[in-house]
């Protein structure tokens, strides 16, 4: 089930995705409006599960039922083993990254200090986030997003 913290987590990453996607495409509203939508639904599958692993393909499977057009990206957020990111998932999971529990934006560094905290220094959900973070930093499109972190 969605906790209220998921929640707030969701509605900041919605935002964060949508502010992010105006960086991104300044001229392209409706990106914009599927990126909040796509930051919004991303953790959906925790309704339906409580495992970390699986709550991104039950989400993405759920959304592609309803036709949502970046159901694709929802399934393989926070995936570390995916060399290309489009667009659509880049913008996710950096928004995922730079977002608390609380809803609030953070810095990598403490995004990852949560997760250490909740998962272990030694645990793979941490293990698989510090490389995540690596790879968004060496991703070519960080630079246009000048605020972050």
């Amino acid at each position: 089930m969605i906790s209220d913290n998921r929640l707030f987590h969701s509605i900041g990453v919605a935002r964060m995705a949508k502010q992010l996607a105006i960086c991104f495409r300044p001229n392209d509203t409706e990106f914009a409006e599927n990126m909040f939508l796509l930051g919004l639904l991303h953790d959906i599958g925790y309704e339906f599960t409580d495992d970390v692993v699986q709550h991104a393909k039950i989400g993405g499977d759920i959304l592609a039922r309803c036709g949502f057009q970046y159901a694709d990206s929802v399934a393989v957020h926070g995936y570390v083993t995916n060399d290309v990111f489009s667009d659509e998932l880049y913008i996710l999971n950096l928004a995922d990254m730079i977002v608390g529990s609380d809803g609030k934006t953070c810095t990598f560094d403490d995004r990852l200090d949560y997760i250490k905290n909740r998962y272990g220094a030694e645990s793979k959900q941490y293990e698989e986030a510090v490389i995540m973070v690596k790879k968004l930093k060496d991703d070519n499109r960080y630079h246009v997003f000048n605020f972050v972190d």
